[in-house]
């Protein structure tokens, strides 16, 4: 016996809803021409710019020249970070620039599922993944706010890969200044003993997932928390990377 005829009815509804209500961007607003595939229109896409060929292999700096280069980059060769690799978007530039300070500090929350679907298209394929945790914000910031934009990402990069995601797993126990301003040796100075595990570690491969990357110290921090309490290697992920 069927549940009612409303399953059926929805294919038949669904073009006409399209009609009345075609799909846009969620950047700028502009409709979506028909059977577009792109999460954001192209003229925004090709303001969104990817890492140079020129980039650290590990922590994804971009590198002044343009020619390919796969050696590490200074501050990777001298304190080799915590975390295996960093995956980005892009630059943390220009069109990616705005869609990230609107998903963040505008409440443009609706971008969560077309961001988390470009961060899952940069992470590689075939990476083994055991866990999804997201950089957490202190309760007052999150009070703030309303919204943690790195958890949304995080649980949108789960649902694709179908994978479990762990929003409490990783928390930050202090208040700590902004870290906009502050030189990379204050940025981790203003962390530490910032982050803090609530509850156990599963061991295996973690996904640590955030918006933005600019020195690292943010993700090194969660990243060394979290191997510490038994991770076997942590990656990143991130929409943007300032250079």
């Amino acid at each position: 016996m069927g549940t009612g005829g409303f399953p059926g009815i929805r294919p038949l509804l669904w073009p006409l809803f399209k009609h009345f209500f075609p799909p846009a961007c969620p950047l700028c607003g502009d409709t979506f021409p028909i059977d577009y595939s792109n999460v954001f229109c192209a003229d925004c896409l090709t303001g969104f710019k990817p890492l140079p060929d020129a980039h650290c292999p590990l922590c994804s700096l971009p590198f002044a020249g343009t020619f390919n280069s796969s050696h590490f980059c200074g501050r990777c060769i001298q304190q080799p970070p915590t975390y295996a690799k960093v995956y980005a978007v892009g630059l943390y530039d220009q069109s990616l620039r705005r869609a990230i300070h609107q998903f963040k500090f505008n409440r443009q929350v609706g971008l969560d599922r077309s961001l988390g679907v470009l961060l899952e298209q940069r992470v590689d394929s075939d990476l083994k993944i055991d866990l999804v945790v997201p950089v957490p914000l202190h309760r007052k910031r999150l009070q703030q706010r309303s919204y943690n934009q790195a958890l949304l990402l995080a649980r949108e990069f789960a649902r694709i890969r179908k994978l479990p995601m762990a929003k409490n797993l990783l928390i930050k126990g202090h208040e700590t200044e902004s870290q906009q301003g502050l030189s990379a040796k204050e940025r981790v100075k203003n962390l530490q003993g910032a982050f803090n595990l609530q509850g156990t570690v599963p061991g295996g491969t973690i996904l640590l997932i955030d918006d933005v990357m600019t020195t690292g110290a943010t993700v090194e921090a969660c990243s060394r928390v979290l191997v510490e309490g038994g991770a076997t290697k942590v990656y990143v992920a991130v929409i943007g990377r300032a250079a």
